[in-house]
């Protein structure tokens, strides 16, 4: 059995991309996956939450609104 290890970020929640492997089709594989440590990237769960709940906050007290339609995709490239 040759193992193989790899290191990723997620993009979005719950999926997984890989490519690239040193397989072929109709290998046989055993996929295990490990979820480090939160903190490994040098962020604490509290502060995760702490700036959350700023970003929130900031976005909740924002006063931003829209004034008319959005233009359309066409007139945004000048597809006219």
């Amino acid at each position: 059995m040759t193992a193989t290890t790899i290191e990723t970020v997620i993009q979005a929640d719950g999926e997984l991309h890989l490519s690239h492997l040193p397989i072929r089709k109709g290998d046989r594989v055993e996929a295990v996956i490990s979820v480090l440590a939160p903190a490994a990237n040098g962020i604490s769960e509290e502060k995760r939450a702490q700036a959350r709940q700023q970003f929130l906050a900031l976005a909740r007290s924002s006063t931003f609104c829209s004034k008319g339609a959005y233009p359309t995709r066409d007139a945004l490239h000048e597809r006219h």
